[in-house]
């Protein structure tokens, strides 16, 4: 971006779907929503029992992490904002399915992990729960109104004053019926009702 910018060039950012950043537990797990509070304080190490959340049978949280520089270890570390996330060098899976795993397959009821929907839904299958955060639940429709709080855009990026037309005959497909279908069956939540 700087280099461009160096060379006076702009960009135009076309949004073409959506995904959304969810927190997961064991499919055993009672727990059905969190706040966004309480995640903060759970992956700060301030929350560190199930209790804490209402359910105290679970006991301690195990709070599963990814490996730094990962994709959704990156937007774990920018939802977490100014908070710092807490150390937790014995639960960091290497992978997007060691985190599913380690709670679904393991039976651990009282781990916690994070990734994108569209992985944990569509390549890892329902062997886990994603939470509702803030009381909604990370749904299609919810992703394509914007009242789930953790979306993501993901846009096409080209040049300010582009001339080659198909540049924006392309655009225009994928903004279109036929292009949205395919956002949406790669897994995305498309920019348009369907």
């Amino acid at each position: 971006m700087l280099s461009a910018k160096l060379r006076g060039e702009e960009f135009v950012f076309t949004p073409l779907g959506h995904e959304a950043f969810v927190f997961i537990v064991s499919a055993d797990n009672p727990i059905e929503s969190v706040t966004t509070e309480q995640l903060r304080g759970i992956y700060s190490g301030r929350i560190t029992s199930w209790a804490e959340l209402g359910c105290p049978e679970l006991g301690g949280i195990i709070a599963y992490q990814r490996s730094e520089n990962s994709g959704s270890q990156t937007e774990m570390e920018k939802f977490m904002g100014n908070v710092p996330l807490t150390d937790a060098p014995e639960y960091v899976a290497q992978t997007m399915p060691g985190i599913v795993a380690n709670i679904a397959y393991r039976n651990l009821d009282n781990s916690i992990g994070y990734s994108f929907r569209f992985f944990v839904s569509d390549m890892m299958g329902g062997e886990v729960k994603l939470l509702a955060t803030d009381g909604v639940a990370p749904t299609e429709e919810n992703i394509r109104n914007g009242s789930y709080p953790l979306i993501s855009t993901f846009y096409a990026v080209t040049r300010k004053g582009e001339t080659n037309p198909n540049v924006q005959v392309l655009l225009d497909w994928i903004k279109g019926p036929q292009g949205q279908a395919l956002v949406e069956k790669s897994g995305y939540v498309g920019i348009a009702d369907q």
